[in-house]
């Protein structure tokens, strides 16, 4: 067989294909829902339980601001997270002052950043590093209290590559 005819013969062959198909029929559109949008509405807030910290999306048309995801965490769990085994370990009294500026978020603490486990400064670190405070990689996180004036930089563990 020259190369004329091969040529040929594979030039007929790629004809044949779309001609035979692949046997599986079509099914028309499918109704599934929405499509997805990326970072799921709603504010998210990390709670503790009994294997470690948890995130938990409260549902609502929009994400809170930094400052109101912070006021939210602090309330603790609501009624339906608390049923489902989240809490926290937060202290019941006092404030979050968070601020953003390009790739920090700070969080200045009412209250000693020693008084609180590792667990809850995790609690308050993956809901900045989750907050909406700007776009681009996640945030550093910068803690500021009255025994640590000179800022303390913390990770989120659940964020962390490797």
């Amino acid at each position: 067989m020259t190369i004329h005819h091969r040529l040929a013969a594979g030039a007929a062959l790629l004809l044949l294909l779309p001609a035979t198909g692949c046997s599986i029929s079509g099914t028309g559109a499918v109704r599934s829902g929405k499509p997805a949008t990326g970072v799921q509405p709603g504010t998210r807030l990390y709670f503790l339980d009994q294997h470690g910290i948890r995130l938990s999306i409260r549902p609502g048309p929009r994400r809170e601001d930094l400052q109101q995801t912070f006021d939210t965490l602090l309330a603790g769990p609501d009624r339906a997270e608390a049923s489902s085994g989240l809490y926290s370990t937060l202290p019941a009294s006092g404030r979050v002052q968070a601020t953003a500026t390009p790739g920090t978020i700070t969080l200045r603490l009412s209250w000693p950043a020693a008084s609180l486990s590792a667990p809850t400064i995790q609690q308050l670190v993956c809901t900045a590093e989750d907050a909406p405070a700007g776009s681009g990689p996640p945030p550093k996180i910068a803690i500021v209290s009255s025994d640590a004036p000179s800022a303390i930089q913390q990770q989120c563990d659940l964020h962390r590559a490797g």
